[in-house]
């Protein structure tokens, strides 16, 4: 359970596939023996962060990463409530990460969705990782929400792109921030399909309206928005554009990695 007060969190932003790219930054930070306090997942950030929480290396991740495809992930179902099910990327998570609930993931993990009915964001920190995952990652209109207790959940992504804010509130000293995909004034993306129009909207929208990034003391921002991530050798490419990401900051991560030893020695 995530207990802890002050330190350095870890806030994985939403972005679709490109969270391959959430991949590389992991990778990179494990190779330095940089390990946050706690981190805080929001859509795909909170598949990917279930994933490491739960005990897989960033090696490991880095194989998973190459050999996944969105049929092993995907189970279109159409409803009324959403074209894509969710139980399939719920049973994926749950058998890699052997059913772990949350109070047991190391680092501590924290996974944000959001309450359609009451219009609230929901952080989990106890209960089952697979299903809040899966509620953090149910992009509406295209996965069907996720009912847990009384709450029908959606994307956390809907209040919060990426959970600085929400790491913050949990307690954290400094926050070391990656996002993905969010387009600049001016920029073009490439739309390509129906899936890039509703992430292409959702990257509008919340350029507009947020302003968490600017609270976070390290921002990590992979080159995606240009990416085909649905072509051949898309994954490894995200995973990379993460690697050189994070490589990119590295001194500035050191530092903050450092201000946390140092405060734990005082």
């Amino acid at each position: 359970m995530l207990e802890a007060r002050g330190g350095v969190a870890l806030a994985l932003g939403a972005g679709g596939i490109y969270g391959y790219a959430h991949i590389g930054v992991l990778s990179v930070l494990e190779e330095f023996n940089l390990r946050p306090d706690f981190i805080v997942g929001c859509s795909i950030g909170a598949v990917i962060g279930t994933l490491y929480g739960s005990g897989l290396s960033g090696e490991q991740l880095l194989e998973l990463g190459m050999g996944l495809r969105r049929n092993h992930l995907l189970d279109l179902r159409p409803t009324r409530m959403g074209l894509i099910g969710g139980q399939r990327l719920e049973g994926v998570v749950r058998l890699l990460t052997r059913d772990r609930r949350l109070e047991e993931m190391a680092p501590p993990l924290a996974i944000v969705a959001t309450d359609v009915e009451r219009g609230e964001k929901v952080v989990f920190t106890r209960g089952p990782a697979a299903r809040a995952a899966r509620a953090s990652s149910a992009m509406p209109g295209i996965f069907a929400p996720v009912r847990i207790g009384e709450r029908l959940l959606v994307d956390g992504a809907v209040l919060e792109r990426v959970p600085v804010r929400t790491a913050r509130e949990l307690g954290a000293e400094r926050v070391v921030a990656v996002g993905l995909g969010m387009l600049e004034p001016g920029q073009m993306r490439r739309v390509r399909n129906a899936f890039d129009v509703l992430m292409q909207s959702f990257d509008i929208m919340q350029r507009e309206i947020s302003g968490a990034f600017a609270v976070a003391d390290v921002l990590i921002e992979p080159p995606v928005a240009a990416a085909n991530a649905s072509a051949a050798g898309g994954a490894q490419r995200l995973i990379e554009s993460g690697r050189a990401a994070a490589l990119a900051q590295i001194e500035a991560l050191q530092a903050v990695l450092r201000k946390k030893e140092m405060a734990g020695r005082g």
